[in-house]
């Protein structure tokens, strides 16, 4: 899907910013992170003389421009998880009560009964519909669904940022623990929540930034100037 110019041009100033704002050296666009399948939208680099040596401060940027893309990948995974546990468990009991009395509906998988499968489609029973339509949604959240909580609990980068446009995040409680919020303001970015600082390792930062340096072409904003991994 073709990314929009408001999200292109998010990317492009936020990569401005963790470079003016932040003090980063190294910047790129759409990176893959250390610890994970998801890639990050921003990323950037700061060296840290206090860290001895060290690898320095990693940052982690996702530009969102609707609320729809924020949703997506904005759950909690804590509370995804219980509410999925205990949807499947009232699932299979309602599997069970409707397999005893509608046992025409055995796909005759199996020789014994109680390892067979069912399908109960041909049948209109709301409360199944809505149960099995919710266990799909909280399926497809674990999924996909959880990036934000993720990328902070495995630790990706030493700061997480959201950067938004205005009325993306309606409440301050939306934002993920351990993350900043940045909010653009048509000049500038607004910090309207500081990041937490995170533990992330050594070698991850190292690896971060291994990958901010072998950073390929990158993107075109609506500038028409590639967005890529650049050091001042």
């Amino acid at each position: 899907m073709a990314e929009s110019a408001e999200h292109l041009d998010l990317k492009e100033r936020a990569m401005e910013w963790l470079r003016r704002a932040h003090g980063c050296a190294a910047v790129a666009a759409e990176t893959r992170l250390p610890l994970s399948n998801y890639r990050a939208d921003v990323v950037g680099y700061r060296f840290n003389r206090a860290l001895d040596g060290q690898p320095g401060d990693t940052f982690a940027v996702e530009c969102k421009q609707s609320r729809a893309d924020f949703l997506k990948d904005a759950g909690l995974e804590i509370p995804v998880r219980r509410e999925e546990a205990d949807l499947r468990s009232r699932v299979d009991g309602l599997r069970q009560l409707l397999a005893a009395h509608l046992p025409e509906c055995r796909r005759q998988e199996s020789l014994f009964y109680e390892y067979d499968s069912y399908d109960f489609s041909d049948w209109r029973h709301d409360t199944w519909y809505r149960l099995t339509r919710r266990l799909q949604y909280l399926e497809n959240c674990l999924g996909s669904g959880i990036k934000f909580s993720k990328i902070a609990r495995y630790g990706c980068a030493t700061y997480c940022i959201l950067a938004t446009l205005p009325g993306v995040v309606r409440r301050d409680a939306e934002i993920p623990m351990g993350w900043g919020h940045w909010e653009w303001t048509g000049d500038a970015f607004v910090v309207l929540r500081e990041a937490t600082r995170l533990v992330s390792r050594p070698e991850v930062r190292l690896r971060l930034l291994e990958r901010i340096a072998a950073a390929g072409t990158g993107i075109r904003g609506r500038s028409g100037r590639r967005l890529k991994a650049s050091r001042r």
